[in-house]
């Protein structure tokens, strides 16, 4: 137990080391004047002037010059956002639709801190966080193996990728720890309610996370059904509390839409939303698509590899579902926005994959094959 708790401690202190390294390599990127606009617009409503001055103001106070002017004049779109308050306004509703995220910043600020610290704040808060969950669920794989627990936490904490999503100003990081939680949470076969409230913060978080809650309660039917071969009306009722809360945050924020986000994403970013229409057609989704897939080499490969194996090792039905559940939602989401060089949208997919694959080798390998594996 003391032993446990020393390597524990030991492990808290090479997280809080590393986010201080994070601290002193924060980012300045171009979302950061959506989220610092978010808060500014529910405080000062429909003073677009005043939100467009509070936020490049307070993001120039302390960017680097370097970063601030690719923030301001990265592209034509840009250096509109910068000069023109009407423009930056329109583009207000891609952010502030992640509520959780917003209102995490904005908790922060109010404590005192600068928005754009209260945005670098709640990620690294997030990534801390985050280490703990990876620490708990590996726990949980490999009780009776801390040493082992310990160098696989560590190795997750410090890869590149970890820091990358703890310092960019957007909410990845924060989703990415929820989503662990929820893993917890579903390993430890915590009530549904609690999975589902998890479920409701992440779509929150961003509302793309609204295809992982879907397909889970989807998942969960289908088990429960094999089970009792009786429909549970309580999931389909979680289900449609997702789709209304969807539909309510798209509404009431005036959120463009999937076709706006794709042509300002991957066809041409609009210096004003409302004076030009986004149009494009299937035959270009589909070359935009297709085109970036073959620039997935590394996540195909990977979370490829990891299916395969889960569904080697899985002997239960459940155990293989769960697999093609973490192998589909990465392909749902890249579908849905092909950013094929972005991994951070599919690095927590496929962390949560190699957990499972790990699950499934403690469960159903013979303890002389774990001992040959982790020693």
């Amino acid at each position: 137990m003391k032993k446990s708790q020393g390597i524990f401690t030991l492990l808290v202190l090479i997280f809080g080391w590393s986010i201080c390294k994070n601290y002193e390599n924060r980012s300045y990127d171009w979302d950061l004047p959506g989220y610092v606009g978010s808060v500014l617009a529910a405080e000062f409503p429909g003073n677009f002037d005043k939100v467009h001055q509070l936020t490049f103001q307070s993001i120039k106070q302390e960017a680097p010059e370097s970063e601030f002017s690719n923030i301001i004049s990265g592209n034509a779109a840009r250096k509109s956002y910068y000069e023109n308050s009407q423009s930056f306004s329109e583009q207000l509703p891609y952010y502030q639709v992640k509520v959780l995220f917003v209102a995490a910043i904005d908790f922060f600020y109010k404590l005192g801190f600068s928005l754009p610290k209260s945005v670098l704040i709640t990620n690294l808060l997030s990534c801390f966080l985050a280490g703990i969950f990876v620490f708990l669920i590996l726990g949980h794989i490999f009780p009776q193996r801390v040493w082992l627990v310990f160098s696989l936490s560590l190795f997750i904490f410090l890869l590149p990728l970890f820091s990358d999503l703890a310092i960019a100003p957007n909410p990845d990081m924060f989703g990415f720890m929820v989503l662990l939680a929820f893993f917890y949470a579903y390993l430890k076969k915590y009530p549904l309610l609690l999975r589902f409230l998890l479920l409701v913060c992440l779509v929150l978080i961003r509302t793309d996370y609204l295809i992982f809650g879907l397909s889970y309660l989807f998942f969960e039917l289908l088990v429960n059904y094999s089970k009792s071969k009786k429909v549970d009306f309580k999931i389909i009722g979680y289900s449609l509390i997702l789709f209304a809360m969807y539909f309510s945050l798209i509404k009431f924020y005036h959120y463009p839409g999937w076709k706006d986000l794709f042509y300002d994403s991957f066809i041409s970013r609009r210096n004003f939303i409302s004076k030009q229409n986004p149009d494009f057609t299937w035959r270009d989704y589909i070359n935009v698509a297709f085109g970036n897939l073959l620039n997935m080499k590394k996540v195909i490969l990977s979370s490829s590899i990891l299916m395969i194996a889960s569904l080697y090792l899985g002997k239960k039905k459940e155990e293989k579902l769960f697999a093609i559940l973490l192998f589909v939602n990465i392909y749902m989401k890249f579908f849905l926005f092909p950013a094929a060089g972005q991994f951070r949208f599919f690095f927590p997919f496929i962390i949560l994959q190699l957990f499972w694959m790990f699950i499934l080798m403690q469960k159903n390998l013979n303890n002389k094959s774990l001992k040959t594996v982790f020693g």
